[in-house]
């Protein structure tokens, strides 16, 4: 059985190969609807393709930072036990345990700020983070945790 820092890795990493593949099917769609627009089905309608396209990657960031998310908290009730607390406490208190560098804490805010800004349209302004960003930097944040917990 692979340790769980790895396993987790793993799962991160598969979250940003399935948007490369529902990037490369919402493109192929595109193309194919504007060539032939019978294509498309039911009520779905090309605005509706290209809106869905226009928040591909948005969509990939709340999920890749939903299993960042589940695999710290997850940690955390290994390490410390059963409460873990509000996700930017949990990754400072988790950042101070294991050493984390300022510079990888920050990435992983400000994935999670951004994901906050698209779940909750929230109107304080956030950057946004390309996905291979967000990867490389929850990545990082996870190396620096136990092989097993």
């Amino acid at each position: 059985m692979p340790a769980k820092q790895f396993a987790w890795l793993q799962r991160i990493k598969d979250v940003e190969r399935e948007h490369a593949a529902m990037r490369l099917a919402a493109d192929r769609l595109l193309q194919d609807a504007a060539r032939d627009p019978s294509v498309l089905t039911r009520d779905v309608r090309m605005r509706d393709v290209d809106h869905a396209a226009g928040n591909l990657e948005g969509t990939y960031i709340v999920r890749i930072f939903a299993e960042f998310e589940t695999g710290v908290r997850n940690y955390w009730v290994a390490a410390r036990g059963p409460e873990p607390p509000k996700t930017r406490d949990l990754l400072e208190s988790i950042a101070a345990r294991r050493g984390i560098p300022h510079d990888v804490l920050a990435v992983a805010h400000s994935v999670r700020m951004y994901r906050n800004n698209l779940v909750h349209e929230r109107e304080e302004a956030a950057d946004a983070v390309a996905l291979a960003v967000a990867r490389s930097g929850l990545c990082k944040f996870f190396a620096r945790l136990p092989l097993d917990w």
